[in-house]
């Protein structure tokens, strides 16, 4: 058989359970459940650093975020960076990229650009590197006005209509008119939604409202909310504009938004249909891989908190299905509980293209298991991150954190170069909402030990100078002393 053509859909803030097959009662998610059928779902891939940039940047490029000390938000890819896109190109592929990038622009700090300037501002092929094709944008952040770029004309293209619908139509258009004959093509879609503001179209919202209130997570706490993500509450949302002080304004919003959230993914949905007709329609089906993630989740009240950016389960929790026929994904109908993380996506992206990363990567090519080669891999667990904040309003600007994540277990540190302390222990498996913290009870005092450890082990091995102070009996590492 030929390579196999590679599509890669990536969603922004979709969190891992947000789909039929994976629980939710709230959404409708039938060609999601199709992929899945057709496929293997991995219910613990995890975003390491859950935040749009640094998700990116690892996923491009196959780096820690910690190894470039990528924020949050505001940071510029390298020209010097080898991206995925190269590596597939020297595997014979065509490449193309369409939709968000979200590494080029400074957005977000001082001096950076608004969102409208962003959409607007053509990103170089010298900081897009890999992708010949390309029909692309920084960012937007507003579904009904969005404008991308084609390959290196200057003027921007408006999409017509919902992002979401306009960028999957950009994609069929590649899939039915732009590809290049028999060459094999790697495609990377990449769609805002459902990121906020929460937006979809009225007949998306109407089918999720008239299903009645939403069941809501055993941890949500919508009265606990204390910090309010500006773009979380817009007050051209589905709700209005929130009084922070009220707490039954905060609760109707919250829920206005969810509705939506909820909304938007079934609208993906309904284009993953539209996706899979396409690759049908055109002959493609048959020797085609489709990867469908998103960058981290959304926490929706979950803890009393909004967005993204926490250890929590619903912020690094992302879905990650890979799809194809028989003869390209053997694991078919299967789930998969090893922990996954976002340095694992380049190797195995390349893996499947029948490619090796080489030493240079720390990920794991995930590929054989896929194939059905390997069986499912036995891992001591993947590292979650959160590596700098530079806005002095958000948190975690002044203390960041590190965890590791098993297939049972997560255990996270929080501070600053003076060394972290233990922060949360949680058994995934009785505990799968996080609402039971072991970190203090001397009766787990050896699985944090030992979760603490496998930390070390981790930090030491990507080269993450992290400080963490000396806790369980075992020493400090990387500390300065506090500045007097």
């Amino acid at each position: 058989m030929n390579k196999p053509n590679i599509i890669v859909v990536l969603v922004d803030q979709m969190r891992r359970d947000a789909m039929s097959c994976a629980g939710d009662p709230n959404v409708r998610t039938p060609n999601l459940d199709r992929m899945a059928q057709n496929g293997v779902r991995f219910t613990s891939a995890c975003a390491t650093f859950p935040a749009c940039v640094p998700f990116r940047f690892s996923m491009i490029t196959g780096q820690y975020a910690h190894s470039r000390n990528v924020p949050a938000l505001g940071f510029r890819l390298s020209p010097a960076e080898r991206t995925i896109g190269d590596a597939l190109k020297d595997e014979g592929y065509a490449t193309a990229y369409i939709g968000k990038w979200h590494l080029y622009s400074a957005y977000g700090v001082s001096g950076g650009l608004t969102l409208s300037q962003a959409c607007r501002t053509p990103i170089p092929a010298s900081h897009r590197r890999g992708f010949d094709y390309w029909r692309g944008f920084e960012l937007r952040n507003e579904f009904y006005d969005t404008y991308y770029f084609a390959n290196d004309d200057p003027q921007p293209r408006r999409i017509d209509g919902y992002q979401t619908d306009g960028l999957f139509s950009l994609a069929l258009e590649y899939l039915e008119k732009d590809r290049s004959g028999d060459q094999p093509f790697v495609l990377m879609l990449s769609v805002e939604a459902p990121h906020p503001p929460f937006t979809a179209p009225e007949d998306s919202l109407r089918r999720v409202r008239d299903r009645g209130p939403l069941l809501f997570r055993p941890n949500v706490d919508l009265g606990g909310i204390r910090f309010f993500p500006p773009e979380w509450f817009e007050e051209s949302g589905p709700a209005g504009k929130v009084d922070p002080d009220d707490p039954a304004s905060v609760e109707r919003v919250a829920e206005a938004n969810m509705q939506a959230y909820y909304a938007m993914i079934e609208r993906i949905d309904d284009n993953m249909g539209r996706l899979n007709a396409a690759l049908e329609k055109e002959g493609l089906a048959d020797n085609t891989v489709v990867v469908f993630l998103s960058d981290h989740g959304e926490l929706g009240g979950s803890h009393g908190m909004l967005g993204k950016a926490e250890p929590w389960e619903e912020s690094v929790g992302i879905p990650l299905i890979v799809s194809g026929p028989e003869a390209l994904v053997a694991r078919r109908g299967q789930t998969a509980s090893v922990p996954v993380n976002t340095e694992d996506l380049f190797p195995t992206f390349l893996g499947l293209a029948g490619g090796k990363a080489g030493d240079g990567l720390p990920g794991m090519d995930i590929s054989p298991f896929i194939r059905g080669e390997t069986g499912e891999p036995d891992r001591r667990g993947v590292l979650l991150e959160f590596v700098t904040e530079t806005r002095a309003n958000r948190s975690y600007y002044d203390e960041t954190w590190r965890g590791v994540r098993t297939a049972r277990y997560k255990y996270t540190v929080i501070g600053d170069r003076t060394g972290a302390r233990p922060w949360q222990l949680f058994d995934l498996h009785t505990d799968p909402h996080e609402m039971d913290n072991l970190v203090d009870r001397p009766e787990h005092a050896a699985l944090a030990r030992d979760m603490h450890r496998r930390l070390c082990e981790l930090l030491d091995a990507t080269g993450d100078d992290f400080a963490l102070a000396g806790s369980f009996g075992i020493e400090a590492r990387n500390t300065v002393a506090p500045v007097a």
